[in-house]
């Protein structure tokens, strides 16, 4: 008997599984843990970490009260001198020192003609008063130099002016409520000018129409209360004194000036 071959195997198609499909015989996974806190940075060396800025607010506070202190207390040092000038000008009532020429006269003018040019020698006597109209301060005088000159016939040209010499005295302390005269006795001998200006000096010499300008450099400083204060530079000026009128007893005002440019009277 023959045998029959064996059938073939007929293998059945595997399904697919559908989306979605969960095996349950596959255990479930563990449901993710929360984390509880920040991970924490790692710390990093002292070179490598960031300082805060600084405070750049508590320092300009700190400068503008600073400011302000020192704006207050240069204020305040300034009126109390304020006040204390105030009251002792109240108290001493300071007032400027008055000069006047009081006499000028001229011993000898000679005025030669020669081949060689024309010269001038003269000799004056010059009295300046200065007045001290102060009760409670004195004044004190340094060496003084007295310049007598005559002038021109510009007024505003001193190109004509013709030096006749300086004399100088001694300084002095001049008390309160007191009036002191200045000696000077200014000489000069064979000034050279010019032919027509030692004609002019002549001529008007004789007839009396000359006029002369004497200039008093001195330094005058304060007492007060036995207390000396510094000196200040100050010039006396007599401008344009008739000698004419001066013969006839006229005594002229001088002018004062100070620091080279304050006119003071």
């Amino acid at each position: 008997m023959a045998e029959r071959p064996p059938k073939p195997v007929q293998h059945r198609p595997v399904l697919q599984k559908p989306p979605g499909y969960r095996d349950p015989n596959v255990p479930k996974p563990p449901p993710p843990r929360l984390p509880t806190s920040a991970p924490r940075r790692q710390a990093l060396p002292p070179a490598f970490r960031q300082h805060p800025p600084p405070r750049k607010h508590s320092r300009r506070c700190t400068c503008r009260f600073c400011c302000c202190l020192v704006f207050l207390t240069v204020l305040s040092l300034l009126s109390l001198l304020a006040v204390a000038g105030a009251l002792s000008y109240l108290w001493f009532q300071p007032r400027l020192p008055s000069f006047h020429l009081q006499s000028l006269r001229p011993l000898r003018l000679n005025v030669s003609s020669r081949a060689d040019g024309t010269f001038v020698s003269s000799e004056t006597v010059i009295r300046v008063q200065a007045y001290n109209p102060n009760s409670k301060i004195g004044f004190l005088y340094g060496r003084s130099t007295a310049s007598l000159s005559t002038d021109g016939d510009d007024d505003d040209d001193d190109d004509d002016d013709v030096e006749m010499g300086t004399g100088t005295v001694e300084g002095f302390e001049q008390g309160r409520k007191n009036a002191t005269v200045m000696k000077f006795s200014v000489k000069v001998r064979e000034a050279v000018v010019d032919d027509d200006v030692g004609e002019r000096i002549r001529r008007r010499f004789k007839s009396g129409e000359i006029t002369y300008s004497v200039e008093v450099r001195t330094r005058v400083g304060l007492r007060v209360n036995g207390r000396r204060t510094g000196d200040v530079p100050v010039r006396v000026i007599c401008e344009r004194v008739s000698l004419r009128r001066m013969n006839k007893g006229e005594i002229p005002k001088c002018k004062i000036n100070t620091l080279k440019w304050i006119n003071l009277n």
